[in-house]
């Protein structure tokens, strides 16, 4: 029934280069989800899933899946707006159609605005549980995208950003000091479980050891609150 599945929808932001695509890649290689779909802006989940040339053949290939395993990713063509939103449109509508299943969709301020989103993204944020879908919406613009996005996340991880309205954004969403925001570093996040209410900070793993310069706790930011902890296989620190 749908009432008894819990909703998962997180937003993964960070600015470029401050680890939440590292992130996303390790919590995608613990989950091994069998079922995925990828909006892939920037071709970059080749490890992931096998690609699609057009959003026809990730329906066919979903059509073939049926309740079955299928890892499939589309990057998208449009040089414009108008055209991105389209095909994310169109990608999302599928998802939704095909249900049970990880969507990653990546970098949303190119398809969303604080005041609006394409109905079947709005759909997917709002009633993805009903079709139990686990939903990972990325961004480097937290201020631009989707509010009713961010306000229906159950999980908002932020690495560091760089310009304030963003940390303000984000801030916003977690319900935390601004500058508990901008004080993190490369490789460093905060992030905030709405299902327990646990807030925690840590450092992504980093292939070869890179390290930022402190830990966000030498800094004296505030402690995280205590609370049941997530699994570790979906936690790498």
């Amino acid at each position: 029934m749908a009432a008894d599945l819990d909703a998962k929808i997180w937003a993964v932001i960070g600015a470029s280069g401050t680890g939440k695509g590292l992130w996303i890649k390790q919590q995608l290689k613990a989950l091994n989800p069998a079922r995925l779909v990828i909006f892939d802006v920037m071709d970059e989940y080749a490890d992931f899933a096998k690609p699609a040339a057009t959003t026809e053949a990730v329906r066919k290939s979903m059509i073939a899946a049926g309740a079955g395993p299928l890892r499939v990713r589309y990057a998208p063509k449009g040089a414009d707006t108008k055209q991105l939103r389209r095909e994310f449109e169109a990608l999302s509508s599928l998802v939704y159609a095909w249900r049970n299943c990880t969507y990653v969709a990546e970098e949303l301020a190119n398809v969303t605005t604080p005041s609006w989103a394409p109905a079947a993204w709005r759909k997917m944020t709002t009633s993805g549980r009903h079709q139990a879908v686990h939903i990972i919406g990325v961004t480097q613009s937290p201020a631009f995208v989707d509010k009713a996005f961010l306000g229906n996340a159950t999980l908002i991880h932020c690495c560091a950003l760089r310009q304030q309205p963003h940390r303000v954004a984000v801030a916003t969403a977690l319900d935390i000091e601004v500058g508990q925001v901008a004080g993190l570093q490369r490789f460093e996040w905060i992030e905030r479980d709405f299902n327990t209410g646990a807030l925690q900070l840590g450092r992504v793993a980093v292939p070869g050891g890179a390290r930022s310069r402190s830990s966000p706790s030498s800094r004296g930011a505030a402690p995280s609150r205590q609370a049941a902890p997530r699994p570790v296989k979906l936690r790498p620190s």
